[in-house]
């Protein structure tokens, strides 16, 4: 195995832990739109002095810069939907579970990535899991709204998973990318909540704005660290060891939320892993 493989699988990973430590951040908050903007508007700030230190991204970036602020509102939308309405270890496995196998169709389909028999089959097996952890114990019952805000966000998940691999090869520097990235997604966050909001706004971004300084190191950290992965390895593999964060989640929310985690998804932990073992190796 060459180095470049081994490095994304450890942004990989350092990604997923970061994203599941973000969604409890987000499940915590008290008003999770104000949240969101706040924490994005943090990080747009703390990365600022990069868009005037790097290359400005070359128009074949900014396209892919602009429709990926356009998806990851939607898909702020849809996760601060779904966490209203249901518990961390209810939406967040369906909403990470089902975007490796999208992301990896997608992959194929848009940047012509081979997948083979056997990366299919892990592909599958790990998004079969994966979704497993949503479905409830014995005598419980899935919340259709908040499932279906969990379905919406994994395609948008596929969908910015995809578009952000080829604008960060476009754009050749993902610092730079990251960058404008986050300065577009706080200006359409902010808009949507200064909107929602009115004048409860500043009391609320007051109110919200230590956990999120807090959120945004791992917002930043784990879509930092995707993009490196998706810039040296090929997006199917990168995708589906960063929806591993499901794992994270559940450990999470149990020990934090002390929402309920149980044996049966102690052992789809394990059949996720020999499902994302069989992608590697495929």
């Amino acid at each position: 195995m060459s180095e470049a493989p081994v490095i994304a699988l450890a942004a990989a990973l350092g990604s997923a832990m970061a994203h599941a430590v973000m969604t409890l951040f987000t499940k915590q908050a008290r008003d999770m739109l104000v949240f969101r903007a706040v924490s994005m508007t943090i990080c747009a700030l703390a990365l600022s002095p990069l868009l005037i230190l790097l290359p400005f991204p070359p128009w074949e970036a900014w396209r892919f810069l602009l429709l990926g602020a356009a998806i990851i509102w939607a898909f702020n939308m849809a996760m601060i939907a779904a966490m209203q309405r249901g518990q961390m270890n209810l939406v967040y496995p369906v909403m990470r579970g089902s975007a490796p196998a999208l992301a990896g169709l997608f992959a194929f389909i848009v940047l012509g990535e081979p997948l083979g028999p056997a990366a299919i089959l892990g592909l599958s097996i790990a998004s079969a899991a994966l979704i497993a952890f949503a479905w409830p114990e014995r005598g419980g019952a899935p919340k259709a709204g908040a499932l279906a805000f969990a379905l919406t966000a994994a395609l948008m998940t596929a969908s910015y998973t995809v578009n952000d691999a080829s604008g960060v090869r476009a754009a050749g520097s993902a610092l730079s990318y990251l960058s404008w990235f986050f300065v577009l997604s706080a200006a359409s966050l902010g808009a949507t909540a200064l909107i929602r909001r009115g004048r409860a706004f500043a009391m609320q971004a007051r109110s919200e704005l230590p956990r999120a300084a807090a959120s945004s190191v791992f917002n930043i950290t784990t879509y930092g660290l995707a993009l490196y992965a998706l810039s040296i390895a090929p997006v199917a593999p990168v995708a589906a060891l960063r929806e591993t964060s499901i794992v994270f989640g559940a450990i999470l929310a149990a020990i934090v939320l002390k929402e309920p985690f149980g044996a049966r998804r102690a052992v789809m932990a394990l059949v996720l892993a020999g499902g994302l073992a069989l992608l590697q190796l495929g």
